[in-house]
């Protein structure tokens, strides 16, 4: 009879999860799993014109405001779904956690509206990869880019 080996690997989602919670807790917000699962609760049409932006708890332990930050130019729309979000997100944390969902109006800065640095200068690349060149591999490669980044700042 063949023993099966029980598989030591874990889903990366478990373990960053644990990571993130506390520098999400500041903000407010109860679980790093709400921001991975937002797109399922507002749904793909406010998926990336919104994010959840805090969650302040009352101290007389009643239901929650949930704070979404949201484009000005779905405010509107998502003012009208804001009911069903509330509920949709309350089904996701399995308790009426949220009592209130709050719009605020503000521009989503998202990836790809994000500028790419210019590129160095190749004849100062050249000669950086020429007196990093008796250095490792891996070291070599991390000092390459670092050494890419700064030019091209510069």
């Amino acid at each position: 009879m063949v023993k099966q080996r029980k598989s030591s690997a874990r889903p990366i989602a478990s373990l960053i999860g644990k990571t993130i919670d506390p520098v999400i807790r500041k903000r407010g917000l109860a679980k790093a799993e709400l921001l991975a699962w937002w797109p399922e609760i507002v749904g793909a049409d406010y998926a990336d014109a919104t994010m959840p932006d805090r969650i302040r708890w009352p101290k007389d332990g009643s239901a929650a405001v949930l704070f979404v930050r949201c484009d000005p130019a779905f405010a509107l729309p998502l003012e009208y779904e804001r009911e069903a979000v509330r509920q949709r997100l309350n089904g996701f944390l399995g308790f009426p956690a949220i009592g209130e969902v709050r719009i605020l109006q503000h521009p989503l800065r998202k990836a790809k509206d994000v500028e790419k640095p210019p590129e160095p200068d190749p004849q100062k690349l050249d000669d950086l990869a020429r007196r990093l060149g008796d250095c490792e591999e891996p070291l070599n490669a991390s000092l390459l880019a670092l050494g890419r980044q700064i030019l091209a700042r510069s």
